[in-house]
């Protein structure tokens, strides 16, 4: 039988946007090419549905104004790293000053017991480049995709790869100011793509001996110190709102019929309002990013006791296999990462 026409014109098109990926360095391709063509799929199988011709010629626009941008950037990203190695030259900052830490990442996400698609996001970027690390720090995001149909799967997926890249891209001499710039240029990207979908966002530095966080939304990060837990972040939700002026408590926020409703999120407006935290970190102290599938079922003590239990990929698991053991109503991220000193370089 012969292939429609629908199908044929779907495989070209993946062939086409396969071979367009070639163009990137290879690095770049292993840890983003899956993801970017899994959006891709998604995202033309959907206008195709809707018989959206110009929705289609929209895409390829956007493919080729992206390409043309960032092709060039990345090959002049890896080939500047060379360059620096190769004749050690040192940074505009004196880095031998700036405390190093080596840092032990888990991450984990799954799609829960009663969702049928996993529109939760995360990425983990430690640069190769010591300078970079040093001067930059690494960087970790999860996001909570919304709007269904794989629209939440497609804004989550945009809000991880646009914070990763333009986080290392900007080049402000504040931390906090290119942390904020990633995540609005994320909302930017994602209000482009389509503004009937959004996504919230947790995202963390660690550089030096400080934790910088990002936050719209109610996805959150804590910091877990000798089995103590902080929540850094602050959910912006309806519940949220009124634990903070004092009308419920945590119990009651955590069987309240509006729980899931938020007030801000990514995509859905043109311009965002992003929180900025900062804490101080330790030797021995853990950072954990995770969407509400996990803060909404989990408590603070659970999570503690499990942190503390745990080595860092143990923890992660056991967090997960917690929050469905609580019936797993949506889908449950987690990165865990665990901060260890190292002495200054020198």
């Amino acid at each position: 039988m012969a292939s429609s026409p629908l199908k044929r014109s779907s495989s070209f098109s993946e062939r086409l946007y396969r071979l367009l990926l070639l163009s990137y360095p290879a690095k770049f391709r292993q840890r983003y090419g899956y993801e970017m063509l899994q959006t891709f799929r998604c995202y033309r199988q959907e206008l195709l549905q809707r018989d959206d011709k110009w929705g289609v010629a929209r895409l390829w626009s956007f493919v080729a104004y992206d390409l043309a941008k960032t092709v060039f950037i990345e090959h002049w990203k890896e080939f500047d790293t060379h360059l620096k190695r190769f004749f050690a030259i040192s940074g505009r900052k004196n880095n031998s000053l700036i405390p190093q830490f080596s840092l032990n990442v888990a991450q984990r996400t799954d799609i829960g017991r009663l969702r049928e698609s996993n529109e939760d996001n995360l990425a983990s970027v430690i640069p190769d480049d010591p300078e970079v690390l040093a001067s930059r720090g690494a960087l970790f995001v999860v996001a909570d995709g919304l709007g269904g149909h794989k629209k939440g799967e497609v804004a989550s997926d945009i809000a991880v790869r646009s914070i990763s890249d333009a986080y290392y891209q900007d080049k402000h001499d504040e931390i906090p100011i290119s942390l904020q710039q990633a995540v609005q240029q994320a909302n930017r990207n994602i209000r482009d793509a389509n503004s009937e979908m959004g996504t919230t966002c947790v995202a963390a530095v660690l550089q030096g001996d400080t934790a910088y966080i990002a936050n719209v939304g109610d996805s959150r990060a804590y910091i877990v110190r000798n089995g103590s837990v902080k929540q850094i972040s602050q959910d912006h939700s309806i519940v949220a709102d009124e634990m903070r002026a004092g009308l419920i408590t945590a119990d009651q926020a955590r069987n309240h019929p509006q729980r899931n409703i938020i007030t801000r999120c990514l995509g859905t407006k043109t311009e965002v309002e992003v929180d900025i935290f900062s804490e101080k970190v330790q030797e021995g102290d853990l950072l954990v990013l995770c969407t509400d599938g996990l803060s909404a079922v989990v408590t603070d003590e659970e999570l503690g006791a499990i942190l503390q239990q745990f080595q860092p990929q143990d923890s992660a698991y056991q967090l997960i296999e917690r929050a469905n053991e609580q019936g797993g109503p949506d889908n449950i991220t987690a990165i865990v990462v665990q901060v260890s000193h190292v002495s200054p370089t020198v």
